[in-house]
C-alpha cells in the first residue's frame, strides 16, 4: 500500500509539473499583445479567441471520450504535440492564416488536456484511497496555473522584446519537454481494466452512462454553467487588459508587472477555496464571485492603471475560487469511467459561452 501511495504522489508531481510547462511560456501570456504589436486589431484578436472556441466546441467531448476509451496518458501527450505545432503555426507565418491554423492547434492541445489530467489526478487518488486529498490537488494545480501565468505575465515585456519568433521557438521547447513528462505517466487502472473490450463497445459504454448522468443531474448541469459564465467574464478581462494596459500607458516592462499582480489574485482565491468551510452553498458562493468578476470588469474602463489592476486581482481571485469548489463538487458526483469525457462537458460550456462573447468583448474592449 505504502508503494501505490508513493507511486500517487509521483504522479501528481508529474501532473503538476506538465500544468507548470504548459502555462510558463511567454508567447502564451502575451499573445494579445504580440498579434498588436504585429498589425493586427482588436476585433481579428477577438475573431481568433473565437476560432479557439469554435474548435474546442467541435473537439472537445471527442477529446475527453478519447482518454476515456483509448487513454488518459495518450490524450495528455496529444495534447503537447499540438502546442508543438500551435507554436510553429504562429512563429514562422505572418498571415491571419496562421493565425487562424494556431488558434485551432492550441485549442486541440487544451482540449486533450481538459478533463484528462484532473481525471487522471481524481482516479489516482481513488486507486490509492486518497479521494478526500482531491480538494488540496486541485487548490494546488490551480496555485500553480496562476503563479506560472503571473510569472510568464511578468515577462510578457519580455516576449515583445524578443518579439513573436523567439517567443514561440522558447513556447516550442517547452511543450517538447510537457511531452517528455507525458510519456512517463501511468494509466489509470480503469482505462486498463478495458484492454480487452473493443474500442467500439467501449465507446457505446461511455456514451451510455454519459447521457444517464446528465439526464439524471440538473445540479451538476447548473453547477457547469455557473463556473463557465464567472471564467468566462474572467478569461476575456485577463486577455484585454494586455491591451488596456497599454493604452492607460503602461510600457512594456510595466505591463508584465501589472499583469503579474492580476494573476496573483488568482492564487490567493485558490488558497481562500481550499479553506472555504460553506461547500454545500455553490448557489451562494456563485452570486458573490459573479459580482466580484462583474466588478472587475468594470475597472478595465476607467483607464487609471492602478483601479484596472486592482479589478483584474479580483476578477482572477472570484473565477478561481468559484473554479475549484466547482471542480470539486463535480468530480465528487460522476462516475469514474467517463469522468474526463463529463468534465469535459464543463470546458464545452465554457466554449459556447466565449464564442458568444469573445467577438463582442473584442468590440467593447477597444
Amino acid at each position: 500500500m505504502n508503494d501505490q501511495i508513493t507511486a500517487a504522489h509521483r504522479q501528481l508531481r508529474k501532473l503538476y509539473s506538465l500544468n507548470f510547462l504548459g502555462n510558463i511560456s511567454l508567447a502564451s501570456a502575451a499573445w494579445v499583445a504580440l498579434l498588436v504589436s504585429r498589425g493586427f486589431t482588436l476585433v481579428e484578436v477577438g475573431i481568433a479567441e473565437t476560432v479557439f472556441h469554435i474548435t474546442g466546441i467541435i473537439a472537445e467531448i471527442p477529446s475527453g471520450m478519447f482518454a476515456d476509451v483509448c487513454g488518459r496518458k495518450k490524450s495528455l501527450m496529444l495534447g503537447a504535440m499540438c502546442s508543438i505545432i500551435a507554436s510553429m503555426a504562429l512563429g514562422f507565418t505572418s498571415t491571419f492564416a496562421g493565425v487562424v491554423v494556431s488558434m485551432v492547434f492550441c485549442a486541440l492541445s487544451y482540449n486533450f488536456a481538459s478533463g484528462t489530467d484532473s481525471a487522471l489526478a481524481y482516479d489516482t487518488l481513488k486507486e490509492s484511497g486518497m479521494t478526500a486529498k482531491y480538494d488540496r490537488y486541485i487548490s494546488t494545480q490551480t496555485v500553480i496555473y496562476r503563479v506560472s501565468n503571473a510569472l510568464a505575465s511578468l515577462g510578457a515585456g519580455l516576449a515583445l522584446i524578443m518579439g513573436n519568433r523567439n517567443a514561440q521557438i522558447l513556447g516550442m521547447c517547452l511543450s517538447m519537454i510537457q511531452l517528455a513528462v507525458a510519456l512517463t505517466l501511468n494509466e489509470n487502472r480503469v482505462i486498463l481494466a478495458k484492454k480487452n473490450l473493443s474500442y467500439g463497445t467501449r465507446l457505446k459504454n461511455l456514451i451510455r452512462e454519459s447521457i444517464s448522468f446528465l439526464k439524471g443531474n440538473r445540479k451538476a448541469v447548473g453547477l457547469i454553467f455557473g463556473n463557465s459564465l464567472v471564467g468566462a467574464v474572467d478569461v476575456l478581462l485577463l486577455f484585454f487588459l494586455q491591451a488596456r494596459f497599454q493604452d492607460a500607458g503602461a510600457g512594456d516592462l510595466m505591463l508584465g508587472l501589472l499583469l503579474f499582480i492580476t494573476y496573483t489574485g488568482g492564487i490567493i482565491g485558490a488558497f481562500a477555496a481550499s479553506r472555504y468551510r460553506n461547500k454545500d452553498g455553490f448557489k451562494r458562493l456563485f452570486i458573490i464571485c459573479f459580482i466580484i468578476v462583474a466588478a472587475g470588469t468594470c475597472a478595465a474602463f476607467t483607464d487609471v492603471l492602478w483601479i484596472m489592476t486592482l479589478g483584474g486581482f479580483f476578477s482572477a481571485f472570484g473565477d478561481d475560487l468559484l473554479q475549484i469548489r466547482a471542480d470539486v463538487t463535480l468530480n465528487g458526483m460522476i462516475p469514474e469511467a467517463s469522468r474526463a469525457t463529463l468534465i469535459s462537458v464543463n470546458s464545452l460550456c465554457f466554449s459556447l459561452i466565449m464564442i458568444v462573447m469573445s467577438p463582442l468583448a473584442g468590440i467593447v474592449f477597444s
